[in-house]
């Protein structure tokens, strides 16, 4: 069984506000580390939004996904095999469930390789 936290706050940094923030390494051996914040739209986030979404093999330190939208690239996601693809960004909620949703599908499919 797989335990979530997730922390939703309202610190203020700066003219950013952390929405969310992990490090959870789960019983399947994979961390998940997380940050989420909403910044000031501009240029470089023109939603409001600065994330970095995780899931990394402990002992390997290898990401198996990686949602992030740093400046230049936007909103993408890095997968395992080492290909980046565009990431459709409609807001923080849908972000957290793609993310959550891909750990799960990644622990399943550990889970049957163990079978």
């Amino acid at each position: 069984m797989t335990f979530y936290v997730i922390v939703l706050r309202e610190d203020s940094v700066a003219k950013a506000k952390l929405l969310y923030k992990e490090k959870l390494v789960l019983r399947s051996g994979l961390l998940r580390d997380g940050v989420i914040w909403k910044v000031p739209k501009n240029a470089h986030y023109p939603d409001g939004v600065r994330y970095r979404l995780a899931l990394v093999e402990v002992i390997s330190g290898k990401i198996i996904a990686l949602f992030d939208n740093h400046h230049p690239k936007g909103h993408h996601l890095h997968l395992e095999d080492g290909t980046e693809r565009s990431y459709r960004f409609e807001s923080v909620g849908k972000l957290v469930d793609d993310y959550l949703r891909m750990i799960s599908q990644e622990e399943e499919k550990r889970e049957g390789q163990k079978n």
